[in-house]
């Protein structure tokens, strides 16, 4: 009787407690719903106040209430675009009420190109015969966000392939996948450290396979957006893929840095101008003897630096024209060799024109290879016809 009469005490004890905290918390809530109806009431009548805004928006945000509290935010960079806790607290909420998304991109077409093979127009060196070929290619992207561990994460597919029926010992895939979380460090920049894995082939047979970390940086200012990624990785070459000889390069790390930043409206409102500099180290083992340079080159040890740069025009409301040029040097470690590689194009892009998300694309580029090693040296024009989809 004794037990029964402590534990029934116990139980009354706990429901009080329990009933305090439910009282204590919808008197909270309730405090909070009356703080922010009054905030409200405050603000229709001087809906210009920043001070109220913002006390209506911190109050928002904390309640839970965060569509309030965003277009609390909106209304106080409609009258104060430069307030520096306005704009964090924006970007904050955005981001915590964006859903989540899948974004599909893929391009699909013919690629001419007069110099398959990149061999030198010399007759006494071996494979320059019918070096023109046409392949045939589909490169897509599959970019994914979502919420995962309480944080929001970025991921990626990627896939290539091109076939040149004609010349198949040039035939190539790769399967790339990366992924990691998304901090925000500013209310315009985001940082993106990633981890992901790759895999090619060549001629139908395995070609290299790679692990890498990288971390970029997206912002935007002043209407332009850039990013810039510094990545490394360690990439390994199968000995025994289907190429003319036996593969060279074996296995080694490697380190870049890229960069890009598009600014819009540069010269009217309907140009745009894009710069992408990078470089890149690399330090994969192998080399083979060049009769050309009387030197043994490793192809996959040198630095290679260089940018691209490309400029676009909205003609009309469908076509855009576009042109540019990759420029690239490249230093080969422990040799004379040295390759400059110049790259112009021009391209015509048609949009809207077909009943899906997709754009018709055509496209020219000259490629030349300038180098010391003779047999290396090569030009070539190369046309292309494709179609981008976007779901």
């Amino acid at each position: 009787m004794a037990a029964r009469g402590k534990m029934g005490r116990l139980c009354q004890a706990l429901l009080l407690a329990v009933s305090m905290i439910a009282l204590s918390t919808g008197a909270a809530n309730a405090q909070q719903g009356n703080d922010l109806e009054d905030l409200n009431q405050r603000i229709l009548d001087n809906p210009e106040d920043v001070d109220l805004n913002l006390r209506y928006a911190r109050a928002a945000e904390e309640a839970g209430v965060l569509r309030a509290a965003l277009a609390a935010y909106e209304r106080i960079l409609i009258n104060d675009p430069r307030n520096s806790e306005a704009r964090r607290g924006y970007e904050r909420v955005r981001r915590a009420i964006e859903p989540g998304y899948t974004v599909t991109r893929v391009e699909l077409g013919a690629r001419w190109d007069s110099n398959v093979l990149n061999a030198n127009e010399d007759p006494f060196i071996l494979f320059t015969d019918d070096r023109e070929a046409t392949t045939y290619f589909v490169h897509a992207m599959v970019a994914n966000e979502h919420e995962f561990l309480g944080r929001r994460w970025r991921s990626a597919l990627n896939v290539n392939i091109d076939e040149t029926p004609e010349i198949d010992e040039v035939d190539y895939a790769y399967l790339g996948v990366q992924t990691g979380p998304i901090f925000y460090a500013a209310p315009h920049i985001a940082v993106l450290p990633q981890f992901g894995a790759g895999v090619s082939l060549l001629g139908g047979d395995l070609y290299f396979s790679e692990v890498h970390a990288n971390v970029t940086l997206e912002g935007r200012l002043q209407g332009a957006s850039y990013w810039a990624r510094a990545r490394v990785g360690y990439r390994e070459y199968d000995p025994d893929s289907n190429s003319f000889f036996s593969t060279v390069t074996e296995d080694g790390p490697y380190a870049e840095l890229r960069g890009g930043l598009t600014k819009p409206r540069l010269f009217t409102e309907r140009d745009a101008l894009t710069v992408a500099p990078f470089v890149r180290w690399s330090d994969i083992e192998g080399s083979v003897f060049s009769f050309w340079l009387f030197d043994e080159v490793s192809p996959g040890s040198y630095l290679e630096y260089g940018t691209e740069i490309t400029y676009s025009y909205q003609i009309t409301d469908h076509i855009q024209a576009s042109a540019g040029a990759l420029v690239r040097e490249r230093d080969f470690t422990d040799s004379i060799r040295e390759d400059t590689y110049i790259s112009p194009q021009a391209s015509m892009t048609f949009q809207g024109l077909l009943p899906c998300s997709c754009d018709v694309k055509v496209q020219y580029r000259y490629r030349d290879n300038d180098t010391n090693d003779y047999q290396s040296d090569y030009n070539a024009d190369q046309v292309s016809l494709s179609l981008l989809a976007r779901f």
